[in-house]
Parts: C-alpha cells; structure tokens; sequence
C-alpha cells in the first residue's frame, strides 16, 4: 500500500458574518419526546447509567430528568453512542471507554431503556470508539489500538499498535474483524469515525486518538463490501484565509495543528465527503472510487493559539449547513457547504463559561440540537439545547427550555437521581427519541 498525494490546497477568502435574523421556533408537533443521556457517575462509587429526559417543548416538565437506567459498570468513562437513533426495535449500540466495552440497548419501552448486551474487544483490537449502521443492516466499531505485535514488522510505537474494525450483525454476533495497518506509516492508525457510499461500494474512514499520545494524521478508503483497505492519505496543512498555517500550543510547543486528528466524516450531495480534523481544518474527499482520490484543504476555524488543539468534534449536517462544536473556542460556528469545496462561515454562538462542546445531535423532528462537552476540558455536568434556523444557518438558545428550567440546559449538578442519591454526573453523548 502507497500515500495517494493530497492535492495543493487554494487560499481561502476570509468571509464576515452577516446580521441575521432570529432564529425560527422549534416546531413542537413534530418535536421527540424524549432524550437519552449516556452519563458517568462522577466518584465513581456508584454505577454509569443511561439517563431519560422530558424533551417534549410543551410539557411542564420538559428538561427534567424522567428515569435513569444504571448500568453493571462503574467508573466506564460512558463516551460516544451511535450519531442517530436506530429503528425502534433494533439495539442502539453505546460504548464504555475505560472497560472497552460496547453495550446494546433495548429502547423499545422509550422511558425504560435496557442494556441487554454487552460486548467485549476483540483481539487483538482494543478500545471501541464510534459505530455506524452498514446498508445490510450490521455495526461496524472501530477499535483505536492493538495489544501484541503489530501487523508490521517495523512498527515499534507504543502504547499499542495500530487499531483495527469489527463487523457486528444488529444483535452483537462478531462477523468479521480487519487491521487498519498499512506499511506507509509505522505510527498507529487509530480507526475513529465512518462515512458510507454504497453506491459506489467504497467507505471513508477517519484516524484519531482518544488518550494515546501518537496517532497518524490520515483519512483511509476502503472497499465498504470486503472492507479492503484501498489507499491512505495524509491529511495536508491547514491554512488560514491569510495563508498562514493555523498553529497553537499542543503540548507546549507553537506547531502547525489543524491537520491533526481527522475526525468526522460526511458524504454530501455530490457524492464527495468534507470532514473535520479535531484541530479545526476542513478537508473535502473526491474521486474516492478512483485509482487515485484526492484529499484537499478546504477550509478552516481559527482557534487561540494558546489552545492544544481546536477541539473541533462532532458535527451536524442539516441541508445546506454544517454545524461544529469548537471546544478550545467554547462556541458553536455554521459553515454553508452548499459548495462542499468552498465553505463559509454563517453563524456562531458562544456557549457558557467552562463549557467546552464536543457532542452534537439533532431533533430529526424539530429544529432542536443537544450539547454535550468535553469531559476532560469542562462542562460534562450539563448539556445544552439549541434551536437551528433552517434559512439561515443561525443558532440561538431554546428560551423555552430556559423558560421551564430557568437556563437553556439540562444539569447534571445534583445529589439524587430516579435511580438513588448517588450524587453528580458527567454527561457526554445524547440522542433524541420519538
């Protein structure tokens, strides 16, 4: 296997943010009922649990926590789920950082969802990350790491070797496992998050870290129906629009970051993909079935120097607009992509103080979108709801919410729970239910 060379990249013209107008009001017949909060108990004295909100705008309870349902694990780190709810009647699948597991839950009862599986690694892959729906209907995990020797020879970075995908059928059986190796690096490539184009039987697959300190910089595709790897590409510099690369202190050092950490994945309208790199560059996938797909800069967010990295994480795709969590920058920015190889900013909104977002899920009945946060940065006590205008591309606070709760958040700051008084959690991801 061989570097496929990323193209040159072109100046990006600086775009100012427009005066817009308010944003529309969620619609509230078609709004989800409820939310599911995956959260960690925070002493780790007691067990992570799956928490269940209100999220019906006209109820009077809207916010408030309905049922939590804990799981058999304490201290779990409870990370990321799937980035949309399956069909009623399929598992969601969840995963435990800290014990490497991926749960399967039941969700048909909306007020009492259910682990009725749990999953251990599989060997030699380590860590489960993010997980996607195959169009057959199965799960592939991407695993960041390995125990044991890696598939190369040559490769001596430590802790663990290069990671590795596991396919699932919907009820957990393992079909198939595969190595994300390839010879044109010795540093880990770390499998982190999916984009799926059936059409053209091909799957784009990202390389980040959770905590391990080495992970290469490269976006993969892949052959979706053998899962064959095909070619890796190094991700290009990122740049700003004055030309000048976007640099800040990761670990101490003034260096050239917004390469670093390709992260999410998104196939557009024309059949490319634009995704981001944790350090806030954007980069736009194409010729992808070819013998040789390009990976170009596109775009990027201009973060403080003073941050590690960007802190740029899950982001929504809804029409025209992408929207990004920027944790160092502790704001949420609206890029119109209705040219995927041109963004432009539209829209930002700071979040609150200590508040870093990083976890982002979208109402597919109303305009409502749900924070989460960085956990290790700040503001996994509580999660945000923000109302997206459509036309516009603009964000605002859910006064309704603000309204019934007093804030535009749902807090996890609290002693008791449906579940007991087991004290403060940490919340991460967050998805909603019909």
């Amino acid at each position: 296997m061989r570097f496929v060379q990323a193209s040159p990249f072109g100046m990006i013209l600086a775009v100012s943010l427009a005066s817009l107008p308010a944003c529309q009001e969620s619609s509230v017949e078609t709004a989800a009922r409820y939310l599911y909060v995956w959260a960690g108990d925070v002493d780790g004295a007691d067990p992570d649990f799956l928490a269940v909100v209100d999220a019906d705008p006209t109820s009077d309870g809207y916010g408030s926590i309905i049922n939590t349902e804990p799981v058999r694990s304490r201290e779990s780190l409870p990370h990321h789920t799937e980035y949309d709810l399956p069909p009623v009647g399929t598992y969601l699948f969840a995963n435990a950082h800290r014990t490497e597991e991926v749960l399967l839950i039941d969700f048909q009862d909306p007020i009492r969802p259910q682990v009725v599986r749990t999953l251990d690694a599989v060997p030699p892959y380590r860590y489960p990350h993010d997980m996607v729906r195959m169009p057959n209907g199965n799960v592939l995990v991407g695993y960041l790491r390995s125990d044991g020797p890696s598939p190369l020879p040559a490769d001596t970075t430590l802790p663990g070797g290069h990671g590795g995908i596991a396919e699932f059928t919907p009820d957990g059986e393992l079909v198939r496992a595969v190595s994300a190796a390839d010879d044109v690096t010795d540093v880990p490539i770390r499998p982190y998050s999916f984009a799926m184009l059936p059409a053209i039987d091909r799957m784009v697959l990202t390389s980040a870290p959770m905590v391990e300190p080495y992970s290469a910089d490269v976006v993969q595709t892949w052959r979706l129906s053998s899962l064959e790897l095909l070619h890796t590409l190094p991700v290009p510099p990122a740049r700003l629009a004055n030309g000048e690369l976007l640099q800040t202190e990761h670990r101490g050092v003034l260096q050239p970051t917004g390469h670093r950490y390709p992260f999410e994945p998104r196939v557009m309208p024309d059949g490319s993909v634009l995704l981001n790199a944790y350090g806030c560059g954007f980069y736009r996938v194409t010729q992808i079935d070819s013998d040789a797909p390009r990976l170009e800069h596109v775009y990027t967010i201009e973060v403080p120097s003073s941050a590690d990295l960007g802190g740029c994480g899950i982001p929504v795709v809804a029409g025209d607009y992408w929207i990004m969590t920027v944790g160092a920058a502790a704001m949420l920015v609206t890029l119109d992509i209705s040219d995927p190889s041109e963004p432009r900013e539209v829209s930002r909104l700071p979040t609150e103080d200590g508040f870093a977002p990083h976890w982002l899920a979208k109402d597919p009945g109303s305009n409502r979108l749900i924070v989460g946060a960085e956990n290790e940065i700040g503001g996994g006590d509580r999660m945000l709801m923000v109302i997206f205008d459509p036309l516009t591309g603009e964000l605002s606070w859910d006064e309704t919410l603000r309204a019934k709760q007093g804030f535009p958040r749902i807090d996890f700051r609290r002693t008791s729970w449906p579940h007991g008084d087991t004290g403060e959690a940490l919340a991460h991801a967050a998805l909603f239910r019909p």
